[in-house]
């Protein structure tokens, strides 16, 4: 039971102390109890604390959108918002098939998504989820599409609405950054079947990975003979939260091409919730990208990078420890009984989990996950401290990693 929190650091109902290298549900980007989101919250609760979406829209709504459209930059030109990543992206869902009825290919209602990938908790949003163990045990009840690239030259393209993915696939498979010109496979691949990228960004965005979103500073990378590949793939959807919010509220939503978007209006399409654009969320929302512009988190995040990779790199000593990647503040420790010859944990010895719990009782919060090699294998630890973690707070976090990699494995 946690009892309070403030900066990097939680502490539980005993008193116990603890380094949050997860930012909570990897969403506290600015860290806890910020005196500056606390009194924008109370200051708009005391204005207008909800607008009825059917009927009214609200000054902070609208406000956000705009500003977050800004951020953005093209070819986004309309947002949704929603209050969770899984109702995202159902709406993401429902946009790829309103927008193939509008352009005349009703035909086209399958998702295609990728082994490993997560995209949320509710049916629809597991419907489109390649991580085997959120998904199993509803699989008499979900379904968008079997699993395989969008192009017609993989079989059964025409019929594909959308290719759904995560930039970074994270809680699925340990952060793995795609390599150079992936995106832009992605697009190439989309674009010759007729269908929409959709790109989850729900873990990766607002600062994370050092740019609003994974997509943008993944397409900033340039290949040894000074090209970049991925520099001009762009998704037509996109879909935010967690950080939109920084833990503080309920804040999520999509982004909209504008191409999508014109077709979407022309088909008379519309989507409400109850607290979706709610304006105490958006008023924190709003708040959050004024803070990450003003802190330059982007750049902080990027010039922290070589000091937390640095730290990481301690850990590739240690036997278990087969790899340490990905890009910001993400990054997954893959742990393996013969990194020589890849020969991952037994499941049943649990060995991320019980990983996690020696961390724990050194004072830090870490995420424990399995299925990185064929989906039910393949330990892993993720780390994905606040924004505003430095040096000596990733000093503590390899400590921990390190002494609880070597009482649990050796």
């Amino acid at each position: 039971m946690l009892a309070r929190a403030e900066g990097l650091h939680v502490w539980d109902s005993q008193g116990q102390r603890y380094l949050d290298a997860t930012s909570g549900a990897f969403c506290v980007q600015l860290g806890y109890s910020r005196p500056d989101l606390v009194r924008v919250m109370a200051e708009a609760a005391s204005r207008l604390p909800h607008a009825k979406p059917t009927q009214f829209d609200s000054e902070e709504s609208a406000a956000y959108r705009r500003e977050l459209l800004h951020a953005a930059g093209p070819p986004y030109t309309s947002a949704i918002l929603t209050s969770s990543g899984s109702e995202a992206v159902e709406v993401a869902l429902k946009v790829a098939y309103r927008y193939q009825r509008a352009v005349g290919h009703p035909e086209r209602k399958a998702i295609r998504y990728l082994s490993g990938h997560y995209h949320g908790a509710t049916l629809g949003a597991l419907g489109v989820t390649g991580l085997g163990s959120r998904r199993a045990p509803y699989e008499g009840l979900v379904g968008m599409g079997p699993s395989a690239a969008p192009a017609s030259s993989e079989g059964n393209g025409s019929e594909a609405a959308a290719m759904i993915l995560e930039t970074l696939p994270a809680v699925g498979l340990g952060a793995p950054v795609p390599h150079l010109g992936f995106l832009s496979l992605i697009r190439s691949q989309c674009d010759e079947a007729g269908a929409l990228w959709i790109a989850d960004e729900v873990l990766t965005g607002f600062g994370r990975v050092g740019a609003l979103f994974a997509w943008q500073r993944l397409g900033d990378r340039g290949a040894p003979n000074g090209s970049k590949p991925d520099s001009g793939a762009r998704p037509d959807v996109v879909v935010f939260g967690k950080g939109a919010g920084a833990g503080f509220a309920p804040l999520a939503g999509v982004l909209i091409a504008k191409v999508v978007s014109r077709a979407l209006d022309d088909d008379g399409f519309t989507h409400f919730q109850t607290y979706a654009g709610n304006p105490i969320a958006c008023a924190v929302g709003r708040r959050v990208l004024k803070a990450m512009s003003e802190e330059r988190i982007d750049a902080s995040v990027r010039a922290a990078e070589p000091w937390l990779e640095d730290e990481l790199r301690r850990l590739t000593t240690l036997r278990p420890v087969s790899q340490v990647r990905g890009i910001g503040y993400l990054r997954g420790i893959e742990l393996m009984e013969d990194r020589r010859f890849v020969r991952p944990y037994p499941p049943e010895q649990r060995v991320a989990e019980k990983v996690a719990e020696a961390c724990r009782e050194r004072g830090v919060l870490v995420h424990a996950g399995i299925g990185s090699v064929d989906g039910a294998r393949g330990d892993f630890i993720l780390i994905a401290p606040p924004l505003v973690a430095r040096n000596v707070d990733f000093k503590t976090i390899v400590d921990a990693l390190s002494g609880a990699i070597t009482s649990v494995l050796g």
